[in-house]
């Protein structure tokens, strides 16, 4: 008997357990390193899991070493104004988009 895809039940069964296991792959797929869920577990080999455990540990932290503005300034880290020079261009002695006088990184008015 056809429904309304014009499909055999038995197909239209099928695509819906392969769309629901396509659901929940990424999550299937996800590495755990210490508490890791039999499912990951299975789908990663443990060569896999190691590698990923040590790149995780070599990545460099993104953490200030020292929080003194006049010193990040001197690294080259902030620019004489308090926004950082790379990544996102925000104001480390304002903490916002803007500086002290309510201008933005590239010099423009910016509403608070």
């Amino acid at each position: 008997m056809a429904n309304k895809h014009g499909l055999k039940w038995s197909i239209v069964k099928k695509q819906a357990a392969s769309r629901k296991l396509a659901k929940n792959k990424k999550s299937a797929m996800q590495v755990y390193i210490w508490n890791e869920n039999p499912q990951a577990r299975k789908n990663t080999s443990y060569k896999q899991r190691k590698h990923y455990y040590e790149n995780k540990q070599a990545f460099p932290k993104k953490k200030l070493l020292n929080k003194d503005v006049n010193h990040l300034i001197e690294i080259g880290l902030l620019d004489e104004r308090g926004f950082f020079v790379k990544g996102k261009k925000k104001n480390y002695i304002t903490k916002s988009m803007t500086d002290a006088k309510g201008i933005d990184f590239y010099g423009m008015p910016r509403a608070r």
